[in-house]
């Protein structure tokens, strides 16, 4: 989960340099909203890596959180921003 929280501030930085409060705000709405979510059904989003458990979820457009599921938890992995190159992004 350390990659999580430290992606998820990147981006709230990001957010506060680049944009306004209110995007800061709905960009926390939503990763709260999306969060509800997979706590509530972990299987609701795609299963994009079968072996590894991994799902992946979009936030807002611009940014996806990919998780896994293990038996007793659900571990947060990052927040990933979608216009990156995909080819960096590395799953543990």
């Amino acid at each position: 989960m350390p990659e999580a929280i430290e992606t998820f501030a990147q981006n709230i930085s990001y957010l506060k340099e680049e944009w306004n409060e209110d995007v800061v705000a709905n960009f926390l709405d939503k990763t709260d909203e999306t969060i509800s979510y997979i706590k509530a059904n972990p299987w609701l989003y795609p299963l994009i890596n079968k072996k590894k458990k991994i799902h992946k979820c979009l936030v807002v457009r611009q940014v996806s959180l990919y998780y896994k599921i293990s038996e007793s938890s659900i571990e947060l992995l990052t927040f990933w921003n979608n216009y990156k190159d995909p080819k960096k992004l590395k799953l543990k």
